[in-house]
């Protein structure tokens, strides 16, 4: 399904996570002392840019009614604290969550949303920005 403009922008940043999810996988299946090095390197940003992208979903969704929306705010709580992971098991629970969540938000929610919801989506895309 092509992605309407109102969630490219989202979807584009969802690739960007991918890749940061996928580097702390591969890193904790090689060790996970480098997974933590490589985590301390880039974990500001990754916190930062995460937190950004889930409070414009969250406006975005706003008056929104779908029962998907129960998993999409459960998944951002369990993320959000997640992220401050300092041992590298905790980090690799929160790359499976993430690579889980975009997928889920990807091929359920955001489908949902654009077929049910557009007209929210819109007034609220004209709100926010």
């Amino acid at each position: 399904m092509k992605r309407s403009e109102t969630l490219k922008p989202l979807s584009r940043e969802h690739h960007t996570a991918l890749v940061y999810a996928k580097r702390l996988l591969d890193l904790y299946e090689q060790d996970s002392d480098v997974m933590l090095s490589y985590w301390a390197r880039v974990c500001e940003a990754v916190q930062s840019d995460l937190n950004t992208h889930f409070e414009e979903e969250e406006l975005l969704i706003q008056g929104v009614n779908e029962p998907l929306l129960d998993r999409f705010k459960d998944e951002h709580r369990q993320l959000r604290a997640l992220m401050h992971a300092e041992d590298a098991e905790g980090l690799k629970m929160f790359a499976h969550l993430l690579k889980g969540h975009i997928r889920f938000e990807e091929r359920e929610l955001f489908p949902r949303l654009e077929t049910g919801h557009y007209d929210t989506l819109q007034r609220n895309l004209k709100h926010w920005r």
